[in-house]
């Protein structure tokens, strides 16, 4: 206990007052619960006026006790940590931080629980919003993603309330009854049972401990596995899975085992190749230490001499955030009948802040509980009343002492452990209850918003014979999307907000009609433009180009380059100067505007690693290739726009016209480029239908980065690439006779 006695001096002296004032004369468990207090106070970080009330408050309750008559004082004090907890912490941390005391015991790492990095759990499709992800991309030197907005909202309670009694059934891991309860609130009429195990479980597990520091952590752990994996006169050598919250602490624990575990293996992350550790059978004095990626779905093989040691034994380094988790963890041992055993020992300095000063509390209701013990009166009238029903052998006697005997046996401190699994317990209820009255109807306003929003996704289909322009169908969503985002209130009532978004839609809907863009998108334009393009109706499609080059000519290159070849195709034959002029003034336009882009993109992608020295930072790393990729396929849409300049120049001072030849935009990438991503797609296409995180993973290879830039300005309305000639006088009688075979 000296190491919670405070530095304060105003904490140390008023203690000292107490101690040593002459109605007191404490004993040696007095003392040491004025250090507990004194630890207390120093955790809770009162003024040090408020600390000096304290100890007043309980040098006046003590003067005004006998000395003989210590249990109102202990019960004074019982209810004083009570008050403190429920009076002081509760609401200063509310206060504070806007969350009560168990919802700030559960969230102890939002970065952990969130980003899963630091677990080896890698979210391979997860995104952060708000530009948030692509920062981090750009501190981290990688391929750089496009920012996106969330438009598609099914959440899983949902998708389950949608199938109603159509589902027969579901397996899992039920929890505690909190969690039950939770289920049966959220799923009207769900019903739940234990499925008996078809082989006897055969799991002991130890007592779990909570030590003090990190140092006797890595040693505790460290000797029980040792411990383990050394063969007795009664058992061989068994194998050791230890599992740890995240990836930092594997590696210690890793570093920390040293020579003393020899057969030992990191199991860190899950896109790793894990096979030499999982194909396997494990055999004696083998150890695997794992992130929380082995607690669950993960069958380790063990050997038949394993088995008959005592299977596999199971190590969980810290306090799971739930039952069902730890539950989980356990299980990978005594799998099938199999025997296994296992043990919780955690860190108290890995535990939030609150956690600790939780325990602590609860200890020193323990330990003020204790000075007051009367079990030992209990002890001396259970072995009167046994001497009585031996002579008399009556049933009153026999009751007192089954009463007697009860009181006996309930009397059994709690372990720091049993203590923190049962605030962590009611911080999982409180948690539960939180997320039936409080989040779960923000999802469902939601799901009612996206249902609305299908309605006019259907209208739209509808008015156009289930065949919408697929510009149309992109900015509804688009407009969906923003709309959520920017207008969405989760205290908003949720008939206002549906009143509200049925308004907009419909707005939405009408500028769509008017080929207006509901989200002021000059991209919508340019797509629209694209598609009226491909139809035939050049004079529409010019317009829409048009429309975006007047409200944002400065990063309007592909509306400069579509609008210039469009015209020009629309005079076709009948192309006069001032039609070559348009055309070319559009040209160099959009080369000037594709410039700018260029200069814009070296600036980014400057400031993006100017932080990291050459020494310091993976020469030609993900972030570099993908740059390449995209001033490689700037560069040769910019050698077309030349090309095309020059044709246009040619054509004006010859006084001819120009013919105008449409290619897929993915013509701009090289001969080579395209014939290797063909023979890549080719042998990757079973991998593509099959699996899809080999799929995004295979996509996201640099290989593919051309292709996926080419993509992007197709989706902006660039569909093709143009390729001019200058049409000869004579052009049109040359090709009339070789048609009929005159020479």
């Amino acid at each position: 206990m000296d190491e919670l006695n405070p530095d304060s001096s105003v904490i140390g002296e008023a203690g000292a007052s107490f101690i040593d004032h002459q109605l007191f004369s404490p004993n040696e468990n007095e003392k040491t619960l004025i250090k507990l207090l004194q630890g207390l106070v120093r955790s809770i970080k009162w003024r040090p006026e408020e600390v000096s009330q304290l100890f007043n408050d309980l040098l006046q309750r003590f003067e005004l006790v006998n000395s003989n008559d210590r249990s109102h004082l202990l019960t004074w004090l019982l209810q004083m940590l009570h008050c403190i907890q429920v009076n002081y912490i509760t609401p200063s941390w509310r206060s504070r931080t806007g969350r009560s005391l168990l919802e700030l015991v559960r969230d102890t790492a939002v970065t952990n629980e969130e980003l899963k990095a630091c677990t080896g759990v890698v979210e391979n499709f997860m995104k952060w919003s708000d530009g948030l992800q692509q920062f981090l991309e750009m501190k981290h030197q990688s391929k750089l993603s496009d920012m996106t907005i969330i438009s598609n909202y099914m959440s899983n309670v949902g998708l389950l309330q949608k199938y109603k009694s159509q589902i027969y059934g579901l397996s899992g891991t039920l929890g505690q009854q909190a969690e039950i309860e939770t289920m049966r609130k959220i799923y009207e009429g769900i019903n739940t049972c234990q499925i008996p195990s078809f082989k006897r479980r055969k799991l002991f597990e130890a007592q779990g401990v909570i030590m003090k520091d990190e140092k006797i952590w890595i040693e505790k752990i460290c000797e029980v596995v040792a411990e383990q994996i050394k063969p007795t006169q009664y058992r061989s050598s068994r194998a050791v899975l230890v599992i740890c919250e995240t990836i930092k602490l594997a590696k210690t624990l890793h570093q920390g085992f040293g020579d003393k575990i020899p057969n030992k293996n990191l199991y860190i992350n899950n896109n790793m190749d894990n096979k030499a550790i999982f194909d396997k059978k494990l055999g004696a004095e083998d150890v695997i230490i794992a992130t929380n990626l082995a607690g669950r779905g993960t069958d380790l093989k063990i050997s038949d001499s394993i088995k008959e040691a005592g299977g596999l034994f199971v190590v969980q380094t810290f306090l799971p955030k739930n039952a069902r988790v730890e539950a989980q963890a356990f299980g990978r041992a005594g799998r099938q009948g199999a025997p296994g055993s296992a043990q919780l020992i955690a860190c108290s300095t890995h535990m939030p802040e609150n956690l600790q000063l939780l325990i602590l509390i609860q200890n020193l209701k323990s330990f003020l509980g204790n000075i007051g013990d009367i079990s030992a009166t209990f002890l001396e009238m259970f072995l009167m009343e046994l001497r009585q029903y031996q002579g008399s052998n009556t049933r009153k006697e026999s009751l007192e002492m089954s009463l007697l005997l009860s009181h006996i046996l309930a009397e059994k401190s709690s372990s720091d452990m049993s203590v923190a699994k049962e605030i962590r317990d009611s911080s999982v209820a409180e948690q539960l209850s939180n997320y039936v009255e409080c989040y779960l109807p923000k999802i469902k306003k939601k799901e009612e918003l996206f249902n609305q929003y299908l309605d006019t996704l259907n209208l739209l289909y509808k008015s156009n014979n289930n065949k919408p322009a697929e510009s149309d169908v992109t900015a509804l969503n688009e407009f969906w999307g923003m709309w959520l985002l920017t207008k969405f209130s989760e205290d908003g009532s949720a008939v206002g907000l549906k009143t509200n978004l049925s308004a907009d839609l419909s707005a939405a809907l009408q500028k769509l009609r008017q080929r207006e863009s509901p989200s002021s998108n000059i991209h919508y334009y340019t797509a629209k433009g694209s598609e009226l393009e491909k139809m035939g109706r050049l004079s529409e499609s010019i317009d829409m180009y048009t429309k975006v080059i007047k409200q944002d000519p400065c990063w309007a290159a592909v509306a400069f380059y579509n609008r210039a070849s469009a015209s020009l195709l629309q005079k076709n034959r009948n192309q006069d100067q001032a039609c070559l002029r348009q055309a070319l003034e559009d040209f160099q336009k959009a080369l000037l505007s594709v410039k700018l882009y260029c200069d814009q993109l070296d600036v980014t992608y400057h400031y993006a690693g100017e932080k990291n020295t050459e020494s310091a930072r993976e020469l030609n790393n993900r972030f570099d290739k993908q740059k390449e990729a995209k001033r490689a396929v700037l560069v040769s849409l910019m050698s077309n726009i030349s090309e095309a300049i020059a044709a246009v120049n040619m054509a004006r001072e010859a006084g001819r016209c120009v013919q105008v030849e449409g290619n897929p935009v993915y013509l701009l990438a090289s001969l080579e480029y395209i014939m290797t991503l063909a023979i890549i797609s080719i042998l990757s296409k079973r991998v593509q239908s099959t699996d899809p995180l080999n799929r995004y993973q295979l996509i996201n290879q640099p290989s593919f980065d051309t292709f996926l830039e080419l993509r992007s300005f197709e989706i902006m309305g660039l569909t093709q690439i143009y390729v001019l000639e200058i049409v000869s006088s004579g052009g049109i009688f040359s090709k009339l006779s070789s048609l009929f075979g005159f020479k």
